[in-house]
């Protein structure tokens, strides 16, 4: 059962969440959120079902409302006419952007496997593109913070294609899906779902920014098919039970793997990197209750001999229940999850947080075969010398569920 608007509402207080909220509507986003919350479990009730058992869009986004900590809203000013700053709430629209998202998505289609050359000329234009972008917000006082939501989306989705090797795995992924895509329906299982393509002549496949986890159209003789971006590092299992669920019907078994995907911290990680192409945040260490560069401190002198350089250090409000970290190699930055900043946690937690980011930073990542591990046997093997790793883990996971 589908909630209706439900994935609408999460995203827009996803978007009011990264450019803050003013003063004097902070009582009515309460509102909001709590009665969007009150009103899916009505539904549920009524339905006789838990929230857990809703497909994995709306199940994503009613999590992600009751992960919102309302007492530690991110508050703009306002002015004495009770209105907020024209940058709180200006917002910017990228004229054909949606042909730019198309236009690169051909131009990856294109790319042939292994092809440094081109995929590096595409990679400047990428740059060439979000340059303009950033050129144009700046001229009216912005950021891309300020760019609409749908903007944003690309936008991010267009950086993040700039860092490190994510254009070759995002092509290579591609490539090996359209080709199990061919293959599935070369070889239709009698009265199964896939004999419906049988006027199929034109396939387009492409992972792209979305909040569903995948899009199938088919309108004869044209098969379009979109996969959440989240998916690019999937093991090839989970990107068989995506096409399964599209292309044969969905069963309880591509469900659940698609689901457990879906909530995995690879998945997560990933689409926290493509958030934070846009967020516009503060290198500032100091939250109310902890300051990065004490935590730091602390870290590298226990587990690294102080012999670590420091990284960038900052605050993310993109709220995540899964995900309370994350290191960017590309500008050697560890983000931190406001809700961590808090005394109700021992210190531990947040240590340990920063420890974790900071063997992505020492070991790096592994691509092999079109794919890149980051959570290498040697990164677990460190990650197990923190020392109290198994109690700082179970208070990470009862927070995740408290989130």
């Amino acid at each position: 059962m589908r909630i209706r608007g439900l994935v609408k509402a999460s995203n827009r207080v996803r978007e009011q969440l990264k450019i803050g909220i003013p003063s004097h509507e902070i009582s009515a986003f309460r509102q909001y959120v709590e009665g969007t919350i009150q009103a899916t479990d009505q539904i549920c009730a009524q339905a006789r079902i838990k929230p857990s058992q809703l497909p994995v869009p709306s199940r994503n986004a009613y999590r992600f409302l009751k992960g919102v900590n309302l007492n530690r809203l991110p508050i703009v000013e306002s002015d004495g006419n009770n209105q907020s700053s024209p940058k709180g709430k200006l917002e910017i629209s990228i004229q054909g952007i949606r042909s730019q998202l198309q236009y690169f998505q051909d131009r990856i289609a294109d790319l042939s496997p292994d092809d440094t050359d081109a995929e590096n000329k595409l990679k400047q234009k990428l740059g060439e593109r979000t340059t303009q972008i950033e050129q144009l917000c700046t001229a009216q006082g912005a950021t891309p913070g300020n760019l609409t939501p749908q903007s944003q989306q690309i936008y991010g989705w267009m950086k993040f294609l700039q860092q490190e090797d994510h254009l070759h795995l995002h092509a290579h992924a591609a490539r090996q899906t359209k080709a199990r895509v061919e293959q599935i329906l070369a070889n239709p299982l009698p009265g199964r779902k896939a004999q419906q393509f049988k006027a199929l002549e034109h396939l387009r496949l492409e992972f792209a920014p979305m909040s569903a986890l995948y899009r199938c159209q088919f309108k004869p003789p044209h098969l379009k098919i979109k996969i959440n971006e989240g998916f690019i590092l999937a093991e090839p299992e989970v990107i068989q039970a995506v096409l399964d669920s599209m292309l044969l019907g969905k069963t309880p078994e591509t469900t659940t793997i698609m689901t457990e995907y879906s909530l995995s911290e690879e998945f997560s990680e990933l689409l926290l990197a493509l958030d934070l192409m846009v967020e516009d945040l503060r290198d500032t260490a100091q939250g109310n209750v902890h300051n990065l560069d004490d935590v730091f401190a602390r870290v590298n002198q226990v587990y690294f001999n102080q012999n670590l350089e420091k990284p960038r250090l900052a605050w993310s409000k993109v709220y995540s229940n899964r995900k309370f970290g994350h290191y960017e190699p590309s500008r050697d930055r560890v983000v931190i999850s406001l809700s961590l900043d808090t005394d109700q946690l021992p210190k531990d937690v947040i240590e340990f947080v920063m420890y974790h980011e900071l063997l992505h930073k020492v070991h790096g990542g592994r691509t092999q075969n079109g794919r890149r591990r980051v959570h290498t046997p040697e990164f677990r093997r460190d990650e197990r010398q923190f020392k109290n790793y198994s109690q700082a883990q179970r208070q990470l996971e009862q927070l995740a569920r408290k989130l």
